[in-house]
């Protein structure tokens, strides 16, 4: 029965997820992990993020049967991470490009800065556009059931985007004498 997963991360240090799952016909569960690799970058409103994952088996629920359900369901074996590809986002909007099970698609998430070196994050992700069928992955069980709609959270840790200058090889230099 249970779900899933996901997200962002930091340039240095491991970051905090939270996913949100709400069941149907009540009731909720929440899987927590840490996003542990890639960078994240923010200058001004705009917020540049790439190559960060979550090792899927690392998602915990507080229940042992509902992990392994969870890790049933991401098919961790053969998908062992759930992936921000990229992600860009200005005035407190972004799109990131996800990858879940094998599936890529584009998500649509909001962020806001927490003081100098910190960006907050929340996605909506639908499990059927990455795949999920409710009754083939048996997404429901004695009449409670995931629902299509779940919400990813964390605070990432940033770096300022500092551009590298330009500079002239001694080659090119010596060429231009």
């Amino acid at each position: 029965m249970k779900f899933l997963l996901l997200f962002l991360a930091t340039s240095l240090f491991a970051s905090d997820l939270r996913v949100l799952v709400p069941l149907s016909p009540a009731g909720s569960f929440e899987a927590k992990g840490k996003i542990i690799n890639g960078n994240v970058y923010s200058k001004g409103g705009k917020f540049f993020a790439k190559n960060m994952f979550v090792v899927s088996k690392n998602l915990k629920t507080g229940i042992g049967l509902r992990d392994d359900h969870l890790y049933k369901r991401l098919d961790v074996k053969k998908h062992p991470k759930i992936k921000v590809l990229k992600a860009i986002g200005k005035n407190g909007k972004g799109t990131a490009l996800v990858e879940i099970r094998g599936v890529k698609k584009k998500v649509p998430f909001k962020f806001s800065k927490k003081g100098s070196s910190k960006v907050s994050f929340d996605m909506d992700i639908k499990l059927s556009e990455f795949k999920f069928d409710k009754k083939k992955d048996g997404l429901s069980y004695m009449g409670v059931g995931v629902k299509d709609k779940i919400t990813i959270s964390g605070i990432l840790n940033s770096s300022k985007y500092i551009a590298k200058k330009k500079t002239k090889s001694a080659r090119s230099i010596a060429s231009q004498k």
